[in-house]
């Protein structure tokens, strides 16, 4: 029975390395692709298989932090529109409601104190989540602070499944995801060679919003702006009055917090064009939008890159949107209510383009057109980026780069190389005194170690785990514990055939002396395995890992394998002398 079970364990360890040994005989461009991967494997092969680690293959690594105080004040305006909302359903009075954002708190007022009472009473049971402070005709609403510190838990966990989603559709093979404190994302890119591709698709916050524009404000609002500061001009498109600036963030600053409440002030960038039709400077305008966000891209379900074919279009992509059976709805309503309007889509804060709505639209279908003074071929990579990160989701906030480290293409394969070659070096050594100093039991314990290997790389390329350089070192104290064990096996049927007992006695006798310590030893470092597993991060888990999956394989190899062979090779024969 104990032959049958050893021999299915070595036919199920053979069948889990193949995805290892097919990755890594293909090409680096191939096995770091994981759709071209995958494609490689026979269909009858696992799937799973054992990963390089950044310190072994070289690739990008990245520290991302998300702005959660951002997300807070965007949900202070949400939520000041969904009052205005509530206030309307309920058809109570209420004077203004307004969103400041720098102190993440809303004002409401009221024309008199049995409007305020009416509000603040409806309010208790559909807005629980914020606290009220003031009294009289003006009341100031903010979130409680237990609700802000689930909030900003849940921005973050959003923002890193949303950067786990882009990643698995960029097809990178194998990253490496997590959190970083409270407000930071970890993000290990083996195998990839281009950080500012990394960069732009990581830290692209992709928020689709359809607005609609308020041209019949825009006149008077930008005539009340008061005296415009250098470098910053008025205009206007025929719809509405605008300002605009070669200085993006001169223009955003001027703007920033004087829009009335129900409208908002957006920019966009504008390229100039001669009579041939070629691209000049680069400027900036502003839009006036309705603050209410129709649609958002929460409602998409498929985003496509697509070639107008009309002939308007100049052949140049765009990307095609799809809404789901509610967003389709909402657009349809949205474009019926508004014909003769226009419709702004707004991707991260900024207008991509404003078309007249003409007619009420159904089929729950959009385009955002890609500008600018750009080859067809950027068109398409920038097209095909934009849809990968709408088709993921949007981060909840901005993100910025707190940390950015690139693993040179050279290093990989050196260590690659230093760490085989310490294994190999080691083993062989190991191999070749176990059989000259142990004779044929010798043989037998390096036959169980090489099996000890088999077994620890097969478990690793079952769960999919991702080797260093600490988990090679784990690897090789595990071989070294197997040897340890073997040898005080081996010492201990020594004593035993000294004591004048025959080979079965002494096989057996040896075995049940060496087994307390050899038991207890590997124990002791598996509590200390995962401790490290419990509280280590990144390569300290590695070697955990590795080192647990050893201990386990140690202990089979060392008692259950080589005890099997010995038992077979003098069953029968109790006179011979083993030769130990």
């Amino acid at each position: 029975m104990r032959l049958w079970i050893v021999l299915a364990v070595v036919l199920s360890a053979t069948y889990l390395l193949i995805p290892t040994f097919v990755y890594f005989t293909l090409p680096a461009e191939v096995r770091n692709d994981k759709d071209a991967f995958e494609a490689a494997l026979p269909g009858w092969a696992p799937k799973k298989r054992i990963n390089l680690g950044l310190d072994l293959q070289g690739g990008v690594h990245l520290v991302l932090g998300v702005d959660l105080d951002k997300a807070v004040k965007d949900k202070v305006v949400r939520r000041a529109d969904e009052m205005r909302t509530f206030a309307t359903e309920k058809k109570l009075s209420v004077q203004s409601i307004q969103a400041n954002r720098a102190k993440e708190e809303i004002l409401v007022s009221f024309a008199s104190d049995a409007d305020a009472d009416a509000f603040r009473t409806a309010a208790q049971e559909f807005f629980g989540d914020m606290h009220r402070s003031g009294g009289g005709t003006a009341s100031r609403y903010a979130f409680d602070a237990e609700y802000l510190k689930r909030f900003k838990e849940g921005a973050l966990d959003q923002a890193l499944r949303t950067i786990r989603n882009r990643i698995d559709k960029w097809g990178v093979s194998e990253p490496t995801i997590a959190k970083r404190g409270s407000d930071g994302i970890l993000v290990q890119l083996p195998g990839f060679k281009d950080p500012e591709k990394a960069k732009e698709l990581l830290g692209r916050t992709a928020q689709l919003e359809f607005r609609i524009v308020a041209d019949s404000e825009a006149s008077s609002l930008v005539d009340n702006l008061g005296a415009l500061p250098d470098g910053i001009t008025k205009g206007s498109d025929g719809y509405q009055a605008y300002l605009q600036s070669t200085d993006r963030q001169a223009l955003e600053h001027f703007v920033d917090g004087k829009a009335p409440e129900g409208l908002a002030i957006a920019t966009s960038k504008v390229e100039a064009r001669d009579a041939a039709g070629l691209a000049g400077a680069v400027s900036y305008r502003t839009y006036v939008l309705r603050s209410k966000t129709e649609i958002t891209g929460d409602k998409l379900t498929d985003a496509r890159v697509a070639v107008d074919q009309s002939g308007l279009g100049g052949g140049k992509p765009y990307v095609s949107l799809s809404f789901d059976p509610e967003g389709a709805r909402a657009f349809e309503q949205l474009t019926g209510a508004n014909i003769g309007k226009r419709l702004a889509i707004v991707l991260d804060g900024n207008v991509d383009s404003a078309p007249v709505v003409q007619s009420k639209i159904a089929g729950g279908s959009a385009q955002i057109t890609l500008g600018g003074n750009r080859n067809y071929n950027q068109l398409i990579e920038e097209a095909n980026e934009l849809s990968l990160v709408l088709r993921s989701g949007a981060l909840p906030a901005p993100v910025s780069i707190f940390e950015e480290r690139t693993v040179g293409a050279s290093l990989g394969p050196e260590l690659i190389r230093s760490g085989a070659t310490a294994s190999v070096v080691g083993l062989l050594l190991v191999l070749l005194f176990m059989a000259v100093y142990y004779k044929l039991t010798g043989v037998i314990a390096d036959v169980a170690l090489v099996l000890n290997g088999l077994l620890i790389l097969a478990a690793l390329g079952m769960v999919g785990a991702t080797l260093t350089l600490p988990g090679i070192a784990g690897f090789i104290l595990t071989l070294g514990m197997a040897v340890d064990a073997n040898v005080l096996i081996n010492e201990r049927i020594r004593e035993e055939l000294r004591h004048g007992k025959n080979s079965k006695v002494a096989i057996k006798e040896g075995y049940g002396r060496a087994f307390a310590t050899i038991f207890d030893g590997h124990v002791t470092t598996l509590v200390a395995a995962f401790v490290l597993l419990q509280y280590g991060t990144g390569p300290i888990r590695g070697f955990a890992v590795t080192l647990i999956i050893g201990l386990v394989a140690s202990l089979f190899t060392s008692i259950v394998v080589t005890r099997l062979v010995k038992d077979r090779l003098y069953q029968g024969r109790p006179g011979e002398v083993i030769s130990v």
